[in-house]
C-alpha cells in the first residue's frame, strides 16, 4: 500500500467502512426484522438511503475510487452491489407509485 495515498484517502476509507457496516445492519433488519409499524420500517429505509447517499458521494472522487479498488476491492464491489440493489428498489417503488396513481385516476 502506498503510504502517501493512505494518508490522503485513509479517512474516507474508514468512513466508507463504517457506512458499509451501517448499511449491512440496516439491510439485515429490513430483511429479517419483524415490524409492528410501517413508520419504523420506513424510518430504517430512510436511514439506509442516507447511508447509500453518503457512500455514493465519497465514491464520486475518482482518485479515491481508484485507491479503494486497488486497496479494498471487496469493500468497493460490496458497496456497488448494495447501491445497485437500493437503486433498483427505489426505481421499483417509483414505478409502482406511478402505476397506482394512474390506476386511481382512471377509476375516477
Amino acid at each position: 500500500m502506498d503510504i502517501n495515498k493512505f494518508l490522503i484517502h485513509g479517512k474516507d476509507h474508514r468512513e466508507l467502512m463504517l457506512r458499509f457496516e451501517q448499511m449491512n445492519m440496516l439491510l439485515h433488519q429490513l430483511t429479517d426484522g419483524e415490524y409492528h409499524s410501517l413508520d419504523v420500517y420506513m424510518n430504517n429505509c430512510n436511514h439506509l438511503r442516507e447511508q447509500v447517499r453518503i457512500a455514493m458521494a465519497l465514491l464520486r472522487n475518482s482518485e479515491f475510487e481508484e485507491y479503494l479498488i486497488q486497496n479494498d476491492a471487496a469493500l468497493f464491489y460490496n458497496l456497488q452491489s448494495v447501491m445497485l440493489a437500493v437503486s433498483m428498489l427505489k426505481n421499483f417503488l417509483e414505478n409502482l407509485s406511478g402505476t397506482m396513481r394512474r390506476s386511481i385516476l382512471e377509476s375516477v
